[in-house]
């Protein structure tokens, strides 16, 4: 019981690292892992900022969806802004 309780909290501790050193990656698309905290956030796309990133539900994976024509995602609103009005930010907040 000891081993299987030791086992489980060492498990915990890998998992926690490694998810707060994933949580900003400024080389990845800025896909989220899709939990019960973020299911309905849209989440900015790194690559392109004609679409953002969507979880439906908590496990599934995020769906990929496209701000309308002449329109681009703005992570400081959480929505699609006219492209005049948008302005490159970096993904990842400095250090």
């Amino acid at each position: 019981m000891k081993f299987v309780f030791t086992l489980a909290i060492l498990a915990l501790a890998f998992a926690c690292v490694f998810a707060v050193g994933d949580e900003c990656d400024p080389d990845g698309n800025g896909k989220p892992v899709c939990t019960s905290a973020n299911v309905g956030q849209p989440s900015r796309n790194f690559w392109d900022p004609t679409a953002y990133w969507l979880c439906v539900s908590a496990g599934a994976e995020a769906e990929l969806r496209r701000c309308p024509s002449s329109s681009l995602y703005d992570s400081a609103t959480q929505a699609c802004i006219p492209a005049s009005s948008w302005v490159w930010t970096p993904p990842c907040p400095e250090e």
